[in-house]
């Protein structure tokens, strides 16, 4: 986004914005911020209400595929479309979105968690590989959703999570799950 359409966006002059910012950096790192804050009331804050473990991390996953749209951010997610645009830019822009997705990726992490605690997921998942996982479908559905205008994106998105999620299932879970697919193919 440039200063010149927030600008507009916000009804003000560009002189107008920069007397509230001293630089460019400080508007966009302000803009992070209250994207952190539409992250948290659309994604996080709802699958709260979710039963613990593996319910709440569904719902929060859920919520998180194509949040920016269902938030009315036409242009995406910022953060997607910052990690790209950053990645070899040094500075306390990238820095602030770098600690932004830490935090995020951590909170993921912790549902994952207490999915583990609560028995929903084995105990010897590799959490860290899982999260990693979880991320590179985030980003995938990010790029077919705005770039590749994929229809079929969201449903895409939602088969490789169910998927990560029956390969991180404890041993008991797949084999009942198991039994109830083969008797439904009966």
């Amino acid at each position: 986004m440039t200063l010149g359409v927030l600008a507009g966006q916000v009804g003000m002059s560009k002189s107008g914005l920069f007397a509230h910012f001293k630089s460019k950096e400080e508007v966009e790192i302000e803009l992070l911020d209250q994207m952190a804050g539409v992250v948290a009331n659309h994604v996080l804050i709802p699958a709260m209400r979710a039963p613990e473990g593996l319910p709440r991390l569904e719902a929060a996953v859920h919520n998180w595929f194509g949040w920016s749209t269902k938030a009315g951010l036409p242009g995406g997610c910022p953060a997607a479309a910052g990690m790209f645009e950053l990645d070899d830019v040094e500075g306390p822009v990238r820095d602030k979105l770098f600690t932004l997705e830490q935090q995020l990726w951590g909170q993921f992490k912790q549902l994952a968690l207490d999915a583990i605690a609560q028995g929903h997921l084995r105990r010897d998942l590799d959490v860290d590989q899982f999260i990693w996982e979880l991320g590179g479908i985030y980003l995938n559905h990010h790029a077919s959703l705005r770039f590749m205008r994929d229809r079929q994106a969201n449903a895409r998105a939602e088969q490789a999570f169910q998927g990560l999620i029956e390969r991180a299932a404890p041993v008991a879970a797949k084999r009942s799950s198991g039994s109830r697919s083969t008797s439904k193919r009966k």
